[in-house]
């Protein structure tokens, strides 16, 4: 009697071929039918392994995928995994195995063992020959084709045809037609099989009607107006401006459970942590329309109408929110308590936001600072919910969880179609075998939102899901996909002023994970282009490595200087920056610079001007630096220290030493209100030359950057320039000169308002020194009181981030407590007035911290 194996499976793969010992298609052993096989104290030798019904596929590539080898004791389990790894292959429709009896002369050694040979009967399946598609009003082939390729469901022609990879291929068509408003479409798979074992597929599309969404309605017991629940709708949102061009008034299960999610959530954060959230009824409705072309007459809209059954169910407030000894106790070795705000305490509604928001602040105050955030030593912070019914409150403890860590067993990443998996999984903090860390989590879905190449994760796109009998943990990541090309705008604010530009990039386009950029950015005094490649994880470490080719246009606009001295700097070059991130918060970094720069001075006299000889109104210099930099973001915490030096063994004409240092922080108010938030900042930065002169392009040039309501150039001292008229007279004026030393402080207060605004309070504090000594032999004619004055200011600034562009719109209003007001005289019949305004109103783009 015969022992069989048999499995018939569908599944998706690929032919694979491996440099291991090929077996013969037909069986060339003389093997006789066995009966059952009987387990015995010594397991039977495996003479022989051979494969029947293969057309097309090499034994060798099947013998490849096994793990039982010729002349090795049988082991039933390891054929049991063989016929699994056969099936997942994707390329058999059925497969069977069978054990037979060998009659291979036996080696004297083994004539007393048992010898047994395995046949596997092979059913191959038909090879993709050609795939069509037909029957779509509203979908092209090219569309599709492009739909499948994005979603990695190309059909692999030349490859066995797999039954799931063509379901799956039919569900996304009827997914893509569902996003269009049409929720009856349907897709048919129709298979055409040829004799010599090919096959041809035609997918048959019935795109249905066009039925959008026409009213949302809420039943049950929903509590709440229907107002608030129809904002937290984001994907079936038909009342919104352009539903229609934006994809919102379609119905799809997926879009439904977002905002099913998203709804749910707004019960349990406002009070209602019993609320049920059920499945939508979606029925096909007719509503009256009336039109006047081509003549007036009533009409009926079909389209859907989609019902949702809310239970929000009691209303609950806090009754406490309380700590244990324990938790306090740990929290004290290594940080202050937190405060818990007094809304929480006198009884605010309950917000499962606020408990999640308050447990991460209790771990990140019992954790170590200094340990790595995936270090198998952790803390976990569990909390303890108890609710009364009687009264409708909550109390709230969190205590220290003295289980062991939950190991992450698994990662899994979905929705990655053009990024591959190993790109996410390096920028994610999490690791597979290290305890689960919500910080971790938290930082790595950071680190991946910032490369803007996927939409806002949100919390519910994060899922773990924890086996308490092993304590493992799986976590699941849902992610979309923005685009491997990205078009933003981008602003910021520098010494001349405010700039505004677009930036182009594109990922992955050599298939080498590697970053190319192009960046045009400009304002009324400045231009700029920038042509760059970036790769990450460069030869395999952690490190960053950057090509960046610049070109850049500075044309100064000093304000009442119509006689100072106007200049024009145009640089272009190279930049090859180097980082390094030594930990999860600190960065090491080089850079190499290799430039030009070409400056014409207008209007001013050869003794002010380095570099330049009478009659000459250009000078040529060219530079190569090497700079060295430290930063530490902590994300409320910023520390920046910066170096580099040009000249000297590095070739060039400039000799030059830059020097920078930065210090911001920021953190929330616990006293007055905990939406609010103190900020400080405090920079300086100085340059110098130590051989020869220094560029007049190199000096600084600061203003309301460091302190707002000043001019640019205005933080520094002025200079007397001479110039000589047609008619040979000498006339003198003042201007801003440059500073090669500042200094700067602000503090800030900011508080959130309505639509996504902020406004700040805030304290401006600076100074700019000229020092002669690091200028080289040139010298200007300095107005020494106007060098080294403390400027200050006060005012209010409101930011508002442009949405979908975010990119931070400031406007201020600054009062200039501390400025400037003499008068100098220049010659006899010249009158200088150095002041500063009294207040001033501003804007600017981009933060200044």
């Amino acid at each position: 009697m015969l022992v069989r194996w048999l499995i018939a499976v569908i599944y998706s793969g690929s032919i694979l071929t491996a440099a291991t010992p090929a077996w013969p298609q037909a069986c060339a052993v003389a093997c006789e039918p066995r009966g059952n096989f009987q387990k015995t104290a010594e397991a039977p030798i495996l003479d022989a392994v051979c494969f029947t019904g293969l057309r097309r596929i090499a034994p060798a590539a099947v013998g490849a995928q096994l793990r039982s080898r010729e002349g090795e004791p049988f082991d039933a389990a390891r054929i049991d995994k063989d016929l699994r790894a056969l099936a997942r292959l994707g390329w058999f429709e059925s497969i069977q195995v069978e054990e037979v009896s060998s009659t291979l002369p036996l080696r004297p050694a083994s004539e007393n063992q048992k010898h047994i040979a395995l046949i596997f009967h092979l059913e191959e399946r038909p090879f993709l020959s050609k795939v069509e598609y037909s029957g779509s009003r509203l979908l092209s082939q090219k569309q599709i084709e492009k739909m499948l390729e994005d979603k990695k469901l190309s059909p692999r022609l030349g490859k066995p045809a797999d039954p799931a990879a063509l379901q799956l291929i039919a569900l996304a068509i009827r997914t893509g037609l569902n996003e269009q408003g049409h929720p009856g479409a349907s897709v048919r798979i129709a298979r055409e099989q040829a004799r010599n074992a090919t096959l041809s597929v035609r997918f048959e599309i019935n795109d249905g009607p066009l039925l959008r969404v026409r009213q949302v309605s809420f039943d049950g017991h929903p509590q709440v107006s229907t107002k608030l629940l129809r904002g937290q709708m984001r994907s079936i949102a038909p009342w919104k401006p352009l539903a229609s061009w934006r994809g919102k008034n379609a119905y799809t299960r997926e879009a439904f459970e977002e905002d099913r999610q998203r709804i749910l959530t707004y019960y349990q954060n406002h009070g209602f942590p019993e609320a049920r959230i059920g499945t939508a009824r979606v029925a096909r409705s007719n509503e009256p329309s009336r039109r006047w072309l081509p003549w007036p007459h009533e009409s009926e809209l079909s389209g859907l109408s989609v019902s949702i059954p809310v239970e929000a169910g009691p209303f609950y407030r806090f009754e406490s929110i309380a700590a244990t000894d324990a938790l306090q106790q740990a929290a004290k070795e290594r940080g202050r308590n937190p405060r818990l705000s007094s809304e929480q305490e006198r009884g605010g509604p309950f917000s499962q936001q606020e408990i999640d928001k308050l447990r991460r602040l209790w771990i990140a105050r019992v954790q170590s600072r200094t340990s790595e955030i995936d270090s198998a030593i952790s803390h976990s912070v569990e909390v303890m919910r108890t609710f009364n019914p009687e009264n409708h409150t909550a109390r709230v403890a969190f205590d220290l969880s003295d289980s062991p860590p939950y190991i992450v067993q698994r990662i899994e990443l979905f929705g990655l179609h053009k990024f591959s998996d190993r790109y996410v999984r390096r920028r994610i903090l999490l690791r597979e075998g290290r305890p689960i860390n919500e910080r971790a989590v938290e930082a790595g879905l950071l680190r991946l939102a910032r490369t803007n190449y996927f939409k806002p994760i949100r919390n519910e796109d994060v899922r773990v899901q924890l086996d308490d009998a092993n304590h493992t943990a799986n976590v699941s990541i849902h992610l979309e996909e923005i685009g491997q090309q990205r078009a933003s705008l981008a602003g910021g604010t520098g010494q001349f002023g405010s700039t505004l530009g677009v930036v182009y990039a594109v990922f992955d386009l050599l298939n080498r994970e590697e970053l190319l950029s192009a960046q045009l950015d400009g304002g009324p005094e400045s231009l700029q282009i920038l042509l760059g490649l970036a790769k990450e994880g460069i030869f395999g470490t952690r490190a960053s490595l950057a090509f960046w080719v610049f070109n850049n246009v500075i044309r100064p606009r000093f304000a009442r200087s119509a006689q100072g001295p106007f200049f024009s700097s145009h640089s272009e070059g190279i930049n090859i920056p180097w980082t390094y991130p030594l930990t999860n918060t600190d960065s090491l970094g080089f850079n190499f610079t290799l430039s030009r720069t070409a400056t014409e001075y207008l209007l001013a006299s050869p003794s002010d001007v380095p570099g330049v000889t009478l009659g000459d109104v250009q000078s040529k210099t060219s530079s190569r630096s090497l700079g060295l930099g430290w930063v530490r973001d902590t994300g409320s915490e910023r520390v920046l220290f910066a170096n580099s030096a040009s000249g000297g063994w590095l070739g060039g004409g400039e000799n030059m030493v830059r020097s920078s240092a930065e210090y911001g922080r920021i953190f929330r108010d616990q006293v007055f209100a905990p939406a609010g938030a103190w900020a400080f900042r405090t920079t300086f930065s100085g340059a110098g030359s130590y051989r020869g002169d220094m560029p007049f392009y190199a000096r600084l040039f600061s203003g309301d950057e460091l302190v707002r309501g000043l001019r640019p150039g205005e933080l520094g001292p002025y200079a007397v320039t001479a110039r000589i008229a047609a008619n040979g007279a000498t006339t003198y004026s003042a201007s801003p000169s440059g500073a090669n030393l500042l200094g700067a402080g602000s503090a800030e207060y900011r508080f959130p308002l309505a639509g996504g605004m902020e406004a700040a309070a805030f304290f401006d504090l600076g100074s700019g020194l000229l020092l002669p000594r690091w200028l080289g032999p040139t010298k200007p004619i300095l107005l020494g009181a106007t060098n080294g004055v403390l400027h200050g200011s006060a005012g209010i600034e409101l930011r508002w981030n442009v949405p979908g562009v975010q990119v931070p719109v400031r406007a201020y209003y600054a009062v200039n407590v501390l400025r400037t007001s003499q008068f100098f005289s220049l010659s006899d019949n010249s009158l200088f007035h150095a002041h500063n305004r009294f207040s001033a109103f501003g804007w600017g783009l981009g933060t200044l911290f």
